[in-house]
């Protein structure tokens, strides 16, 4: 068990942030060896249906739990999801219906279920519905227990969130319900008995508050861990799933080996670290030698990747596909989508700083350096790459549009 728990350290040593946690490692290799089996809270909002590589980190740490012998609290946030989670924001956010919740459920399982355990002993499955209620139904917190869980926060302890702050300042709204939202996020870990959290550091401050209610009910202080985020295949900006520049857990093996074939050379050793398993020594090399042959690295990338929820033989064939059609002028028979809006002018500027992220500037020359093309499909699979009429970024694209980006990205554009 010792070499185990040894074992589960230098993975969490690549994962964690343990500067921005809030739980020092040898607090956690201390909490690992006490024997207790924890009891880890697993808090989801369900707003999305789509879970992306960073979300991933995560759950592989809760893996890796399991496997030593410890249960995930897999919270559905049924009742934090109507009222709506103000983190990172700087409006408003719209309230989720319950019927949009209950159709997201199913699928963000599904997700879940590619790496945790789902078995009686590993995992718990709560919603939090069943103590806060819903709009029509009682739950176990009656209306004089929640005010005196307002009673142990003060006014400024929440308004010192910086999304707060902001809006504060630029005299935009906040509304009561989201300013409650880290109460409420709070006390669920009271109502789990919660032991350990591990969360991006966007939640630090809505876990954090846990503290204050599990001390109250006499309860431990969960330790709380920050995973490293990593930036996306935009190279700019975090993962999300509006942006375009994710790697999904409900994308097939073929699209995850794709969109992994779009980052950035730069990014190739942090995505090794943290989105593989790969073994010490292969790590050191990447961050030795990377920039060498930056392509043979990120193909290797996309296959561990792949092979980690498809398994060795799904990514040995993405990356023969891959190669193959690539060689062949073939089109992958996935290649990477993006939405836009059917209020935005389908431009191929507008086009492209989606897919990319890339500022206008850099696509406008890009375009005169004749780096762009559009991809015309043959019945046969293959293709032909015919100019940007007069290089003029304004060009109107139509749905399912596939652009050739650069000496070797393609973008699908549907349009809705």
């Amino acid at each position: 068990m010792q070499n185990k728990i040894n074992s589960t350290l230098e993975f969490f040593n690549r994962i964690v942030d343990w500067d921005s946690s809030l739980t020092e490692r040898k607090e956690f290799e201390k909490l690992l060896k006490s024997g207790k089996q924890l009891r880890i809270k697993f808090g989801a909002d369900i707003t999305a249906q789509t879970l992306h590589l960073g979300h991933g980190v995560n759950l592989r740490a809760m893996r890796a739990l399991q496997d030593l012998g410890h249960k995930v609290c897999f919270l559905l946030g049924g009742f934090t999801t109507l009222v709506g989670d103000p983190t990172g924001r700087l409006v408003a956010r719209t309230q989720s219906s319950n019927l949009e919740i209950e159709k997201n459920k199913k699928n963000f399982i599904d997700q879940v279920k590619m790496i945790l355990r789902f078995d009686e002993e590993a995992l718990e499955i709560h919603d939090n519905t069943n103590w806060f209620g819903t709009p029509d139904q009682h739950g176990t917190v009656t209306l004089g227990g929640f005010f005196q869980l307002l009673g142990k926060v003060t006014h400024s302890q929440l308004v010192s969130r910086d999304m707060f702050k902001k809006r504060i300042e630029e005299n935009k709204p906040i509304m009561m319900s989201e300013f409650l939202y880290p109460i409420l996020q709070g006390y669920d870990s009271v109502e789990l008995d919660s032991d350990l959290t591990i969360i991006g550091s966007d939640q630090m401050f809505n876990e954090k508050m846990a503290w204050i209610y599990q001390e109250a009910a006499g309860q431990e202080k969960q330790a709380i861990l920050c995973t490293k985020i990593t930036l996306g295949l935009d190279g700019k900006n975090k993962q999300s799933k509006s942006i375009g520049n994710y790697v999904g857990l409900s994308h097939s093996a073929q699209e995850k080996y794709n969109r992994t074939m779009l980052l950035p050379d730069n990014l190739i050793p942090q995505w090794f670290e943290v989105y593989t398993n790969c073994e010490q020594a292969e790590l050191d090399d990447v961050k030795a030698n990377w920039q060498s042959d930056p392509i043979k690295y990120k193909q290797r990338l996309a296959w561990l990747i792949v092979k980690q929820f498809h398994g060795e033989a799904a990514a040995s064939h993405a990356q023969k596909e891959y190669l193959e059609k690539r060689s062949k002028l073939e089109l992958s028979s996935e290649v990477p989508e993006f939405n836009i809006p059917t209020d935005a002018e389908p431009t191929v500027l507008k086009a492209l700083t989606i897919a990319t992220g890339q500022p206008a500037k850099m696509i406008r020359d890009i375009l005169k350096q004749n780096g762009v093309k559009i991809v015309e499909l043959h019945s046969d699979g293959q293709y032909e790459l015919k100019e940007i009429p007069d290089k003029y970024p304004g060009t109107i694209i139509e749905n399912g549009t596939i652009l050739k980006f650069g000496r070797n990205k393609w973008f699908k554009f549907i349009i809705e």
